[in-house]
């Protein structure tokens, strides 16, 4: 099983719930994640470092089944209306041993 990791800021005058609703859109959309959750960072601020304000983790079977869920048209869609919504971005992908 592979884990996707994806974190986010908003940008400034961006709407933070509205960035949430386009994400998730891509669950019905885009076959392959075998789980789906994100929310708010909920800890102090600083007090691990510079945080992520917002995270989605999901899980695919393979890494060939990710590769597919990144080349899908709608979350290539998805990905250019949220671009302009972030003020930064990161993403970490790593095989789950059970």
């Amino acid at each position: 099983m592979v884990r996707h990791i994806f974190l986010w800021k908003v940008a400034d005058g961006a709407d933070p719930t509205r960035v949430l609703g386009i994400l998730n859109e891509l669950p019905s959309k885009v076959p392959g994640a075998l789980n789906w959750s994100m929310g708010a960072h909920q800890g102090a601020p600083g007090a691990s470092g510079d945080i992520w304000e917002y995270g989605l983790v999901c899980d695919f079977e393979s890494y060939q089944a990710l590769q597919a869920y990144s080349q899908h048209p709608a979350h290539l869609e998805v990905i250019e209306r949220l671009l302009p919504m972030f003020a930064a971005r990161a993403v970490c992908d790593f095989e789950v041993v059970p």
